[in-house]
């Protein structure tokens, strides 16, 4: 996309320059917390508890980039490899490398929002965003947008932090696979490993050594499946009545589910909010996002996909290293995936949490408060996150449905939709108008196309697959 725009402010003259801002929005910035749950349309000055729960960001590009990757390599790069089936290995590369720049182009839109309209200037979630984007809108088109950011956002971050639990539980079993221990005990084995760094960790970079663990146990996760097909060879790996085609043979439900797969697998927007605040220099995102962690995204989508594709074939099903035999790279694979989810519920769980604690006690929700209460109030709120996103993991135990039902349903709505409209009204209210080629609104248009017929078409096939799996 062209991203001339009005010349930003130096990052030292930042909050200087964005301070009054937080005084003069149409719609006060209470905190994290009220912009994160609360949709009210109040008015007035910036309440104190407000003031006090401000934090400055410390993160800078290469931890940025590691969250990101973190945020977005999650789940669903395990299966990608049922994603490029649904297209072949020629076109599902094609269809990976649009559905990633659109991903990317979605993301610098917020980016600009974020950046470049001063009522959004000094949003740290995502809802206050939304808020200041619809600044000038009608009073009831700006609620209804804040509902379904708030809605959309918790949601799809309520149903990720079960599918990461749940793909924790997976692993610790294939781990541990001469124990007979049933998925729901294992998930709850995760849960409690997971539970005394959720209860610490109350801002995405608190616990930066994990950040750059849990990239090197992705390419665990991915490398060790892929490494043990090359060297066993796809006749030993590839079942008979398998095989590749360079075009598939498509169907609509087929198209859906692999469209579904790869949204769920590569968004961020949800989350861009609130990492983006946590910058040193949010000025320095694109840097983050489109030269650092791209790219990786990229490379490991494609050798998950392409390479699982090949060796598997058109019957490849579940998570990339649940083909893997019974031995010890099929442990050391699941160990990875352990580490791997779990770190990835805990940068989610963050941004969950924060937002729950802020609605029940403002006050006590600014992650640098050190006080007994506040700390005893958070874990409390990781504690009920931890227990419901395990009761979640249980009540629909299928990976792969999973994840296409939150590509298909939360997904378009929270990563796609959203952020084009904002960047729409953006584009509307401004004084000074970003400029937007005509190659980019039409580039913004296919998206918006697509994220609807997902959210409609993509939503009713996942649930009809569900259904039909249900009693197996």
């Amino acid at each position: 996309s062209n991203l001339t725009l009005p010349p930003q402010p130096a990052s030292t003259q930042q909050s200087a320059h964005l301070e009054p801002w937080r005084q003069m929005a149409c719609e006060p910035e209470h905190s994290a917390s009220s912009d994160s749950m609360s949709t009210s349309d109040s008015s007035g000055s910036e309440s104190v508890a407000g003031a006090k729960n401000t934090f400055q960001g410390k993160n800078d590009v290469w931890l940025t980039a590691g969250i990101i990757v973190a945020d977005v390599v999650g789940a669903g790069i395990l299966g990608m490899p049922r994603a490029v089936r649904q297209f072949g290995w020629l076109l599902g590369p094609v269809v990976l490398v649009v559905m990633l720049a659109a991903n990317v182009h979605i993301s610098l839109l917020i980016w600009r929002v974020r950046m470049y309209y001063e009522p959004c200037q000094s949003a740290s979630t995502y809802i206050s965003l939304c808020r200041g984007a619809f600044k000038k809108a009608p009073k009831l088109q700006r609620q209804v947008f804040m509902f379904l950011t708030g809605m959309s956002q918790y949601s799809f971050l309520f149903g990720l932090m079960g599918l990461y639990l749940l793909s924790a539980g997976k692993g610790l079993g294939m781990l541990f696979y001469h124990y007979r221990i049933c998925l729901p005990v294992w998930a709850a084995i995760a849960g409690a490993i997971l539970l005394p760094f959720a209860g610490t960790a109350r801002e995405m970079g608190s616990y930066k050594s994990l950040v750059w663990i849990n990239i090197l146990t992705l390419c665990g996760t991915i490398l060790i499946p892929v490494c043990y097909y090359i060297v066993v060879g796809v006749d030993a790996i590839r079942p008979e009545d398998s095989h590749i085609e360079a075009i598939a043979a498509m169907t609509p439900s087929g198209v859906l589910s692999g469209l579904s797969t790869f949204t769920f697998g590569m968004t961020s927007q949800f989350m861009l909010t609130e990492i983006i605040s946590e910058m040193k220099d949010p000025a320095q995102f694109p840097k983050a996002y489109v030269t650092i962690s791209a790219p990786f995204q990229f490379t490991a989508f494609m050798i998950a996909g392409l390479g699982g594709y090949y060796f598997l074939g058109d019957r490849v099903t579940g998570m990339l290293n649940e083909n893997l035999p019974f031995n010890v790279p099929f442990q050391v694979a699941a160990a990875c995936l352990v580490i791997h989810m779990l770190i990835s519920y805990l940068i989610k769980g963050v941004v969950l949490c924060r937002a729950m604690l802020s609605t029940a006690k403002e006050e006590w929700s600014n992650p640098e408060d050190s006080r007994k209460r506040s700390l005893a109030a958070w874990n409390g709120v990781v504690i009920s996150c931890l227990l419901a996103a395990w009761l979640l993991a249980n009540l629909v135990p299928f990976f792969g449905e999973a994840v296409d039902l939150l590509g298909a349903s939360f997904t378009p709505l929270s990563c796609w939709v959203i952020p084009i409209l904002m960047f729409i009204r953006f584009y509307m209210d401004a004084e000074e108008k970003p400029h937007v080629s005509a190659f980019e609104w039409f580039c913004m248009f296919c998206e918006m196309v697509l994220a609807l017929i997902l959210m409609f078409l993509g939503t009713y096939s996942s649930l009809m697959e569900i259904r039909a799996n249900w009693a197996s």
